[in-house]
């Protein structure tokens, strides 16, 4: 069982990486989905049951729902941000013209596919320890694929 300042700690986490996907959604010009907001207020609503709880069966329920809201919120948005980028490379690919254009913009698609992947398929235990991680790694590939469309005049 968790210590409430601990959860605290997770919940601010949430806030900070929050934080960085909607960055990444301003940059890229689309707009933040509600998912990771609503998931963010469920978890609230479950730390004040949590917070009131006077079982140790009702605080690790509690527990497990914080976690899982504030997860499937980072999910969420992570997977809505890859697909969004998955579209632009996939769009660009019909108008490359040429074997490297083709190529580069391939390759873009397919390290968006194996985000995809990864954080679709990955457990909330492995995801969370490497989240951050993540999150940069996601940031990198979109500015990778802005100065590759850039690079070949696509409009980003």
């Amino acid at each position: 069982m968790k210590l409430i300042d601990d959860i605290a700690s997770d919940v601010e986490m949430f806030v900070q990486l929050s934080s960085k996907l909607e960055m990444i959604c301003k940059y890229i010009k689309i707009p933040l989905e509600a998912s990771p907001l609503y998931n963010f207020r469920d978890a609230l609503s479950h730390y004040i049951k949590r917070y009131e709880a006077t079982t140790d069966e009702e605080k690790i329920r509690q527990e497990a729902s914080i976690d899982e809201h504030l997860f499937r919120g980072i999910k969420d948005i992570c997977v809505f941000i890859i697909i969004e980028m998955k579209k632009k490379a996939s769009e660009v690919l019909d108008e490359a013209g040429d074997r490297v254009k083709e190529h580069d913009c391939r390759k873009l698609w397919h390290k968006y596919k194996k985000m995809e992947i990864e954080i679709r398929k990955g457990t909330e235990a492995s995801i969370n320890r490497n989240l951050d991680s993540f999150i940069q790694e996601l940031s990198n590939l979109v500015i990778e694929t802005k100065q590759i469309f850039e690079k070949y005049q696509f409009s980003f």
